[in-house]
């Protein structure tokens, strides 16, 4: 019996290491971009700018990163159409984009929201996460919403987007 249990075990065992095995080779993560590597980018091919602003504490952030952006047709969409750039709106180091560098500016003693996220993700004067940004060639915004959004949704807005704004 003891024999028969530990068989049982170990083929359980092997079993659930060989499909996570399959489902991590299968699934296709994200490529994303930092705001430098996208300014050098546009210089040989112009593209839109989608920015997902989030930070390490929001809930409706990890769940878009472990939904909305492991999408399939989401993939296809910003990797193909678009320049994609995921950013932590309270890193500290500095960027440097269009010109301007733009900082971590603290707001009490452990927290702080980066000038970048600020300039991208401020709506009717707040700023809350998630926000998803589009910024056209000419580093406009085009569009920007903060809140959750599915893959369905998002999927409509990237190609309404950008077949709009070229």
């Amino acid at each position: 019996m003891r024999i028969l249990l530990s068989i049982v075990f170990f083929s359980i065992l092997l079993l659930r290491c060989s499909t996570s095995h399959t489902t991590n080779v299968n699934s296709k993560i994200l490529k994303s971009y930092s705001f430098e590597q996208v300014e050098k980018m546009m210089a040989n091919e112009s593209r839109n700018i989608a920015v997902f602003l989030h930070a390490d504490w929001c809930k409706y952030c990890k769940n878009m990163e472990q939904t909305t952006f492991k999408n399939k047709r989401v993939i296809e969409l910003l990797e193909n159409t678009y320049y994609f750039i995921s950013f932590d709106g309270e890193q500290k180091e500095s960027v440097n984009f269009q010109g301007n560098q733009f900082d971590y500016i603290p707001s009490g003693r452990h927290y702080g929201t980066h000038e970048i996220a600020t300039t991208l993700g401020t709506i009717d004067e707040q700023l809350t996460y998630p926000v998803f940004v589009i910024l056209n060639a000419k580093n406009d915004i085009v569009f920007q919403y903060a809140s959750f959004i599915d893959a369905p949704t998002l999927i409509s807005i990237l190609e309404e987007t950008n077949a709009t704004s070229h």
